[in-house]
């Protein structure tokens, strides 16, 4: 019976749960939280950088310190100090033991922050490409949510009492657009063609006549009209004489 008790607190709890997660929101945290271990991260890796540095002083001291003791130690031997050159000897031998540690350590240290780097570089990959590809699913997400509202707002159009589709909604618009356009073909074809040929070659003609008056301002003449002018003249003056002699008979 409890357990029976259980499942069904469990299946409460389980779909209250669903109906809250919103995807969005749950993806735009997951990428805060990622943003949120760099520093963390570059933390680490200063102080990794600081112990190699540390570290590398250390030796540079180190081998100060040798350098100073071989020559004391040469300087015994030379003084035939024995109690004096040995003392040197051992600390000379501890600094050498010392400087071989802290060259281990450093190289450690190294091998530690290169992987620490090799990581860093890593996560930055995965986490620029799960950033992208959770940008791409919030876009997606977005656009799945007004495709939804544009589907539901054409749902509610009614058409003779009915629901209309979304594809009865595109075929009213296109219906239109081609009664507008036989419209205006209708209005095209209706127009007087021949009002139109008319009115080109009134326009012509008075551009040849505008031609002429800028000719004869300008003072220059056409010879063919100079030409056709003469014969006028000519045939004016024999159609007077014929008149002429036609009064006298």
């Amino acid at each position: 019976m409890w357990q029976r008790f259980m499942r069904v607190v469990r299946s409460f709890v389980g779909f209250f749960i669903s109906t809250m997660e919103d995807p969005k929101l749950i993806l735009e945290q997951t990428v805060r939280d990622m943003q949120d271990k760099i520093p963390v991260m570059n933390q680490g890796l200063a102080k990794a950088r600081g112990g190699i540095i540390m570290i590398e002083g250390e030796i540079k001291q180190y081998e100060r310190e040798i350098s100073l003791l071989t020559a004391k130690v040469k300087a015994c031997v030379i003084g035939k100090d024995a109690s004096l050159g040995g003392q040197y000897a051992i600390r000379l031998k501890k600094t050498q033991e010392a400087l071989a540690r802290d060259k281990e350590q450093l190289a450690a240290a190294k091998a530690g922050y290169e992987s620490l780097l090799k990581m860093k570089e890593k996560f930055m990959r995965e986490m620029k490409a799960k950033t992208d590809e959770a940008m791409a699913a919030i876009r997606d997400a977005e656009a799945s949510k007004w495709k939804s509202e544009l589907a539901d707002t054409f749902e509610q159009f009614e058409v003779a009492g009915t629901d209309a589709t979304y594809d009865e909604m595109v075929g009213k618009l296109r219906q239109k657009l081609a009664e507008a356009e036989g419209r205006l073909a209708m209005a095209a074809e209706s127009v007087d063609q021949k009002a139109i040929a008319i009115d080109e070659q009134a326009e012509a003609l008075e551009g040849q006549e505008l031609f002429k008056n800028f000719q004869m301002e300008m003072g220059i003449t056409d010879a063919g009209s100079g030409a056709a002018e003469d014969k006028k003249e000519e045939a004016k003056k024999t159609i007077g004489a014929k008149e002429a002699q036609k009064d006298q008979a």
